[in-house]
């Protein structure tokens, strides 16, 4: 038998090992040497040898790859090649507001069009509405759905035709619920991603589902998580991540200012006034803070 060769990207990484979808199959491939690091979404070449199994020769260019801290403040990879960033919260348990907006700054950083979906949306969402005007008057797109009703699904299901779209958000909000209306094989792929070559269950990062409306329209689905916050490693990225502050800090009278005590800060100043959200530049201070540690934002 002589050895086979082709590509496809990854579906979910599990240890020394990934699950990768090539045409219309699936295989398990090894890593080829102990520093390549692949994650979900990946472009990869594989070969498959009679002797040793499949394994992984390559990895191809990112065209993005979204990061967080990790709890030593490394940056750990999420996910890689993703076309849109869902943000899920929901009435309950009750939105945590800090974690959107490092999500969204997170997205912003990265040049990821991101989205705000708002699940379980039967158990009212008017103790909400504040916050989501605030994200609205700012560009970031709302959805309103419930996912075990099915209500909203049909729209939601347009809006991310075409391309794979990260869904984030803390635990509880029911992402797998949307998933799985959005996707019905979803819980048949879920028992093929998270098996490796022993049967064991071993995927805890993201997983890539493919949807019925095609190979190239798929649901990434990232662990929910307590705490977010991407990477420092742009310039002034607290600021940036922001869209409000990075827009207002242009009128600031330091070009270096921090919007922290600095006179003549022209945020601190729009926050006194109304024209930023209290909350929100809050949300900023608390994300340049945690960068102060690392580095200075």
């Amino acid at each position: 038998m002589t050895s086979t060769r082709g590509s496809g990207v990854v579906l979910a990484s599990y240890g020394r090992g990934v699950l990768v979808q090539s045409d219309s199959t699936t295989l398990h491939c090894a890593l080829k040497g102990r520093k390549q690091r692949i994650v979900c979404g990946d472009r990869v070449i594989w070969s498959n040898a009679p002797a040793d199994g499949a394994t992984i020769e390559s990895i191809e260019p990112r065209r993005n790859l979204v990061e967080r801290i990790d709890a030593r403040g490394r940056a750990e990879p999420v996910a890689a090649n993703v076309d849109r960033l869902a943000i899920v919260a929901a009435p309950e348990p009750a939105p945590d507001w800090f974690l959107v907006d490092r999500y969204w700054a997170g997205a912003h950083l990265k040049d990821i069009p991101a989205m705000l979906i708002v699940n379980k949306a039967d158990l009212g969402t008017e103790s909400i509405q504040a916050e989501l005007s605030t994200y609205r008057n700012l560009g970031l797109a709302c959805r309103e759905v419930a996912a075990l009703s099915r209500a909203g699904i049909a729209e939601l299901q347009a809006a991310l035709a075409g391309g794979a779209t990260l869904f984030v958000g803390q635990s509880g909000v029911g992402k797998s619920s949307i998933v799985n209306a959005l996707a019905p094989s979803a819980a048949a792929q879920t028992a093929e991603l998270t098996r490796d070559a022993e049967g064991r269950h071993t995927t805890t990062t993201a997983r890539r589902y493919r949807l019925d409306a095609g190979a190239d329209c798929a649901i990434v689905d990232a662990p929910g998580v307590r705490d977010f916050a991407p990477p420092a490693s742009i310039v002034r990225a607290a600021e940036r991540g922001f869209v409000e502050i990075h827009r207002i800090g242009a009128n600031c009278r330091f070009n270096d200012c921090r919007h922290m005590e600095e006179p003549g800060c022209a945020v601190r100043a729009a926050v006194l006034s109304g024209q930023v959200a209290a909350r929100r530049y809050e949300s900023y201070r608390r994300l340049c803070r945690l960068y102060e540690k690392l580095a200075p934002c």
